[in-house]
């Protein structure tokens, strides 16, 4: 080797090792998507600030630009049907032109370029040099998500306690004052996000503690994988989301259908009466939470409200009665406990992002050009406002796909469904297995929660998880032999 080469190959180790170690914290990085938060500037309809995850993000990308250019090089020359997904973010960044929101369109351009380079060089990069130790990633995986379970649960605990939100750190809506039960964001802007956050780790616990291998292939003892699969399901349930628990469910329901038609895999059936234990274990959580909480609410009535709210005000018990009117009764003890501002199903919560929905449906067709091509990347707010539908432009469609249509028209759409099925078509393209089968039902379950908000700074973890697991699960193409990943 020349005394030129050594300095070259000693730079690109320690490039190696940096985006190791950055891709070793990623996941509790991305548990930090709201705190702590660099506020920078504002506008009227957009609040600028940096988070962890996207100072992450900007930095790996940064550092494997190179990697993604002569990947784009040597594919493209031989296939170029691979330009086809890169066609949506060309056209969302060529949509910042006739955008009314352009900076805004600008910087969230930035970010779903970052996505793309961090997500095709984890998966090439990383993945086919086998440069990752899979072991190690999920060890680090699961304490990241069990360090923010054990967080959301003592926000609880303190917010009971009658602890300010300077020190929980909890949001506006989320503590006992509400339902008369917190329901924690962890280091989340809000409960949804967290309980985004918690799908991955929650559907790998159950794949993983009932996949039928030596538990010599596993990254943990099946009891530790059973513990941590009762602390993040029941976290995920914690944060009262309904967004993140349909989509878990709905993740699991894939899950399950896939291990029991396709692998004939019985050990799944144990997965249901662990789940309902978590579920019943919350519910009764809330109903304690109620009843030490600073509200006049009770045990029943804590139990009451959850059930209510998570099934859409179809289920209302009405544990709790009434006490028999009497002349003889004793005059009510004076208490300086508040009511919750709910006693149930909010109506509002539902009614509010149809609105948002009804809105976007509406605009995106009044005129032909709106439809086709849209008002412009991160425009939705300020078209919503400009035309009398909202209060403020700081308010979003709260849903990804009509938020798309909304601000790129139809030809965002077709090109987000074409990148979508090219995901689709490389995960097929891997030989069946069990771990093909747990990729499908975590995109599933992501894609279905991009139904209840939208954006890309608290929801970077959508677009990188399955990248990362991806790279960590043992896959191999159809037509190889060997595995591309040593089993984990």
């Amino acid at each position: 080797m020349s005394q030129k080469s050594r300095p070259k190959v000693a730079a690109s180790s320690r490039l190696i090792k940096l985006r190791l170690f950055l891709l070793y914290s990623f996941p509790a990085v991305l548990f930090c998507s709201y705190y702590p938060l660099i506020p920078l500037t504002s506008s009227a309809s957009t609040n600028y600030e940096l988070s962890l995850p996207l100072i992450w993000l900007f930095l790996f990308a940064c550092l494997s630009l190179k990697d993604f250019v002569i990947f784009l090089y040597n594919t493209c020359r031989k296939n170029h049907l691979f330009l086809t997904p890169l066609l949506f973010p060309l056209y969302l960044t060529l949509t910042a032109i006739w955008s009314a929101n352009p900076l805004r369109a600008c910087l969230t351009a930035g970010i779903l370029w970052c996505l793309i380079i961090t997500g095709v060089v984890i998966f090439t990069t990383f993945h086919q040099k086998k440069l990752l130790n899979c072991r190690k990633f999920f060890r680090f995986f699961f304490f990241s998500a069990s360090i923010f379970c054990i967080i959301c649960w003592l926000q609880s605990l303190l917010d009971i306690l009658n602890v300010g939100r300077e020190v929980t750190l909890l949001c506006s809506g989320c503590t006992s004052r509400m339902f008369g039960f917190p329901h924690p964001s962890g280091f989340a802007i809000e409960p949804q996000f967290m309980g985004n956050l918690l799908l991955a780790p929650t559907l790998l616990t159950l794949f993983f503690w009932t996949k039928p291998k030596p538990s010599n292939a596993l990254p943990f003892g099946r009891r530790t994988l059973l513990t941590s699969t009762l602390l993040f399901s029941s976290t995920l349930f914690l944060t009262f989301s309904r967004g993140a628990i349909y989509a878990f469910a709905l993740g699991f329901a894939v899950l399950f259908l896939m291990n029991l038609i396709k692998l004939k895999n019985s050990h799944f059936w144990k997965t249901l009466p662990l789940l309902a234990l978590s579920a019943i274990f919350v519910i009764f959580a809330q109903g304690v939470f109620s009843a030490l909480s600073p509200t006049n609410s009770t045990f029943l009535g804590g139990i009451e409200k959850s059930i209510s709210q998570m099934t859409l005000g179809k289920i209302n018990l009405s544990l709790e009665t009434e006490p028999a009117e009497s002349s003889f009764a004793p005059e009510p003890k004076a208490t300086d406990k508040s009511e919750p501002v709910f006693s149930g199903y909010v109506e509002e919560s539902t009614d509010t992002r149809l609105k948002f929905n009804r809105i976007a449906l509406e605009l995106a067709p009044e005129s032909a050009s709106s439809l086709i091509f849209g008002y412009g990347l991160g425009s939705a707010g300020e078209i919503m406002f400009a035309k009398g539908k909202t209060s403020t432009p700081f308010e979003i469609v709260q849903n990804e796909p009509l938020s798309l249509l909304l601000e790129t028209g139809l030809i965002g759409i077709l090109l987000a469904l074409a990148a979508f099925v090219a995901i689709l078509r490389l995960i097929i393209a891997q030989s069946p297995s069990p771990e093909r089968y747990f990729l499908f039902s975590l995109i599933t379950a992501f894609a279905f929660s991009l139904l209840f908000f939208s954006g890309l700074p608290n929801a970077l973890h959508i677009y990188l998880f399955p990248a990362l697991l991806a790279a960590n699960l043992p896959m191999r193409p159809r037509s190889s032999r060997k595995p591309s990943l040593p089993n984990v």
